[in-house]
């Protein structure tokens, strides 16, 4: 077992520290807490990447919420009303 901080898999991950204290409280990363402090066993942190590496991953689709559900044309319709001084758009 070849024990490591922090600082040390955050450089060899080429990540945050933050992210890695994320991950390591979501579970996501294997760690150990000794003495309340956070450590890696960085044998299986190497297991961990190649499984990583080797599982693939499927980038998920981030959509924006609308609070109304208009579609484009009554957009224009209401902006060339607008425009154009009409009083049932205004």
């Amino acid at each position: 077992m070849r024990i490591a901080t922090i600082k040390e898999v955050s450089g060899f991950l080429k990540v945050k520290e933050s992210t890695l204290y994320s991950w390591a409280n979501q579970k996501r990363i294997p760690s150990f807490k000794l003495n309340g402090l956070r450590r890696f066993d960085m044998e299986k942190i190497e297991e961990w990447v190649k499984a990583s590496h080797d599982s693939k991953v499927v980038p998920q689709r981030i959509t924006k919420k609308t609070t109304r559900n208009q579609d484009i044309d009554s957009i224009v319709k209401h902006a060339i009303g607008e425009v154009n001084g009409n009083e049932q758009y205004k």
